[in-house]
């Protein structure tokens, strides 16, 4: 039998007040398993945020952090430690891919 992995009750913390937020912005979170990071999207009339089930919790703050920036979360209020971390995960790259690929974007 597999042992679960003790996570953070700090970060579960963090990725509960992103997924609130996210709630206010109408977009539900989902976790599932599959060939993906995950990010935003819309489904019919269905505002989606997937985050890949399989990531550690770090991971999946980093995701929906960058997902809730991309959504903007200039129109509500975001307590300020979230927001901190909302400013601070979507500046970060997730891998060395997608730093090329953003610079070949920008020229």
């Amino acid at each position: 039998m597999k042992k679960k992995k003790q996570v953070d009750p700090e970060l579960k913390q963090m990725l509960t007040e992103l997924e609130e937020v996210a709630d206010r912005l109408g977009f539900k979170v989902r976790y599932e398993k599959g060939n993906f990071a995950g990010g935003y999207c819309i489904l019919k009339e269905s505002r989606l945020l997937v985050v890949n089930s399989r990531n550690e919790v770090e991971r999946r703050i980093i995701i929906v952090a960058k997902s809730l920036k991309e959504i903007g979360i200039d129109d509500i209020f975001v307590k300020p430690n979230v927001r901190e971390i909302i400013e601070k995960e979507s500046s970060r790259k997730l891998s060395q891919n997608e730093e090329v690929t953003e610079t070949a974007e920008s020229e």
